[in-house]
C-alpha cells in the first residue's frame, strides 16, 4: 500500500509516537477507495490515513471496550446502540457536519434514544444485502433459494461467512423464518440441527468468501454485494444473487470511538466522506451501495441502473434489517455458535 493508506497492526504499541496529522481508522479490510485517502492528505496539507484491518464484529467491540485510541471506526447498524449505551462511542457536533444533509431520507444519522441521552452519533458510510455469490462455470442451475448453501451436490465447496449472525441468517431464511426471529425453540431444535449438518459440507466458515471464489475453492457462498462485483474483475463467470427469501440489507456507519485522540481530524473526514463526489468515487471504486442522496441525484454514482447493488423496490420489500438479539435469544445463540464453531 501506499505511504498514505497503511495498515498499522501495532497500533496500540505504537500510539503515543504517532504523528499529530495521522488519522488511525479501524476498518474492515478492502473498505475505502485508497484514490480517497489520497485526496483527504491534499486537502488536509499532508493528513495521512492509516489503517487497522477486523475480520468480524466482535473484534470491534473487543477493541473498543478495551479503550484502543482509534479515531475513526465502521461499526454495523446493529451494533451502534449498544456502543452507543456502553459509552464506546463520541456524539458528533453536527454543526461541523454541514454534508449530513446530502443524506437519502431513509438513511439518516443515527441517534441515541432519548432515555440514553439522545444526540448524533453516527452517519451512515454504506450499505448492501448479503446473497449468494456463485460461479455459474460449475452451479447449475443458478441457485434461487438459500437452500442452495445446504446442497449435498457441491459439499466441500460450499462456505459461508464466518460471523454468528450471517450464519444463522442463512439458515433461518433457508427455513423460511425472520433473521430476527426470537423462537428459542425453534433456534434450538430446528436451526441448530441444520447448522451441524451443512457444516459437514462446508469447505470453511469464510472471512474472505469472494478470494476463495476467485481462485476455484469455493463454487458457492455467502458474500456481501460489492465483495462479489470486485470479485468478478478477476473472474467474469462469477454471479451474485439474492434469494428468492429475502436477504439481509445493511448498513455501516462511520462513528468516532470514545478514546480517539484526533476526533477533530475524523470529523473532517466524516464530512469529506459525505461530500458527493467523494462519495461517488467511493462507492464505485467498492461496488456498494451509497446513502448518498445529492450523489445520486447528479448521477455520479455508477451502479444505481445495476439492481444487485441498488435493488429495486420489489426486492427491497423482502430484505430484512438485522435487530440482533438480545437477552435470552442472545445468549442462546451465542452457545449455539460456540457449540458449532468449536464441534
Amino acid at each position: 500500500m501506499s505511504a498514505l493508506l497503511t495498515a498499522l497492526p501495532g497500533l496500540a504499541a505504537t500510539r503515543c509516537e504517532a504523528p499529530a496529522r495521522r488519522l488511525t481508522f479501524y476498518n474492515w479490510g478492502d473498505y475505502l477507495a485508497p484514490e480517497v485517502a489520497q485526496r483527504f492528505a491534499a486537502r488536509e496539507d499532508g493528513a495521512t490515513v492509516t489503517q487497522d484491518f477486523y475480520l468480524s464484529e466482535g473484534e470491534l467491540y473487543a477493541k473498543l471496550k478495551v479503550g484502543a485510541s482509534y479515531d475513526l471506526c465502521v461499526p454495523i447498524d446493529y451494533q451502534l446502540t449498544r456502543l452507543q449505551e456502553h459509552g464506546f462511542l463520541r456524539a458528533l457536533d453536527l454543526s461541523k457536519l454541514p454534508g449530513v444533509a446530502n443524506l437519502e431520507p431513509r438513511f439518516p444519522a443515527w441517534t441515541a434514544r432519548a432515555d440514553h441521552g439522545g444526540g448524533c452519533f453516527a452517519v451512515p458510510y454504506l450499505w448492501g444485502t448479503t446473497g449468494i455469490g456463485y460461479d455459474s462455470e460449475k452451479v447449475s442451475p443458478a441457485p434461487t433459494s438459500w437452500k442452495a448453501l445446504f446442497d449435498l451436490r457441491y459439499a466441500g465447496r460450499i462456505s459461508v461467512i464466518d460471523s454468528k449472525g450471517d450464519v444463522f441468517d442463512q439458515a433461518l431464511l433457508a427455513a423460511g423464518l425472520d433473521i430476527n426471529s426470537n423462537d428459542k425453540p425453534t433456534l434450538q431444535t430446528k436451526i441448530f440441527p441444520m447448522l451441524r449438518e451443512q457444516k459437514q459440507i462446508l469447505r470453511a466458515y469464510d472471512s474472505n468468501p469472494a478470494r476463495a471464489l476467485v481462485s476455484g475453492e469455493t463454487y458457492l457462498a455467502q458474500i456481501d454485494s460489492g465483495d462479489l462485483m470486485r470479485a468478478r474483475k478477476d473472474k467474469p463467470s462469477l454471479r451474485y444473487v439474492i434469494p428468492a427469501e429475502g436477504a439481509a440489507l445493511w448498513v455501516d456507519y462511520l462513528a468516532i470511538p470514545a478514546a480517539s485522540v484526533h476526533s477533530e481530524l475524523a470529523t473532517r473526514f466524516i464530512e469529506f466522506l459525505l461530500d458527493p463526489e467523494i462519495a461517488a468515487l467511493n462507492a464505485n471504486f467498492l461496488h456498494f451501495a451509497s446513502p448518498n442522496r445529492v450523489a445520486r441525484e447528479r448521477g455520479l454514482l455508477a451502479d444505481t441502473s445495476d439492481p444487485q447493488v441498488y435493488p429495486p423496490p420489489e426486492v427491497l420489500a423482502k430484505l430484512y434489517v438485522s435487530e440482533h438479539w438480545f437477552g435470552e435469544t442472545e445468549n442462546l445463540v451465542e452457545k449455539l455458535w460456540l457449540d458449532l464453531r468449536g464441534g
